[in-house]
């Protein structure tokens, strides 16, 4: 599968590349097998998306993040979570619980070449969305909180 990507939707190759060439290391300190897939079916050329200080950010941002959102899903176990920015990110895969409902926001051309990789899910949807906008809340559940 051959894409044509956007500025904006280049820029999610970055971390999507980042851990796949991680997850194909010896030693890799994640692994997102995922991520190495995605890369493999769009079939995308991602060596100038790794460069070394980019490389280890995306990774400790990852481990940071991935720690954390574990930690307030244990203590919040019916959490609904939002990925606002998602990119190519599969971070429910990494801390769902069987109880969160998360949600996958991205812009609309973002979301199109998303929907490509990924599928919703029972807990997981991806909703079209922008940060500087907030109508797309309004496909979010109610809670009577």
């Amino acid at each position: 599968m051959n894409l044509q990507f956007g500025d904006v939707q280049e820029t999610a190759l970055i971390p999507l590349a980042i851990k796949a060439s991680e997850t194909m290391r010896p030693n890799a300190r994640i692994k997102d097998n995922v991520a190495k897939e995605i890369i493999e079916t769009l079939n995308v050329d991602v060596s100038k998306f790794d460069p070394f200080l980019s490389h280890e950010g995306v990774i400790a941002r990852t481990i940071m993040y991935k720690n954390e959102l574990k930690r307030l899903i244990k203590e919040y176990p019916n959490s609904l979570c939002i990925n606002l920015g998602c990119g190519f990110d599969d971070k429910f895969s990494q801390v769902d619980n069987g109880k969160i409902t998360w949600f996958d926001v991205d812009l609309p051309d973002q979301i199109a070449v998303r929907r490509k990789v990924y599928e919703d899910r029972d807990r997981c949807k991806m909703l079209e969305g922008s940060a500087l906008n907030s109508l797309w809340t309004e496909n979010l559940p109610k809670s009577d909180m």
